[in-house]
């Protein structure tokens, strides 16, 4: 699966308070076909995520979609 849109380094930039460890996983993607999403923590639990992080992940989400309508 090709990621269409960003890295995690620009997600992470977009994080200034970013509470997530290193073994947690956020992301989203635009793969083709759908917009993928991942949001969980190391031991399998959901995220719980602070306003920053929620605003970079719905920033993501807005590119993920253009670029499923182009």
């Amino acid at each position: 699966m090709r990621r269409a849109v960003g890295t995690i380094k620009e997600f992470e930039r977009n994080m200034p308070q970013q509470q997530l460890f290193p073994e947690d996983r956020l992301d989203a993607w635009f793969d083709g076909s759908a917009i993928c999403v991942v949001a969980v923590s190391a031991h399998g639990d959901p995220l719980d995520l602070g306003e920053e992080e929620v605003r970079a992940l719905i920033a993501k989400l807005e590119r993920c979609l253009a670029q499923s309508q182009a």
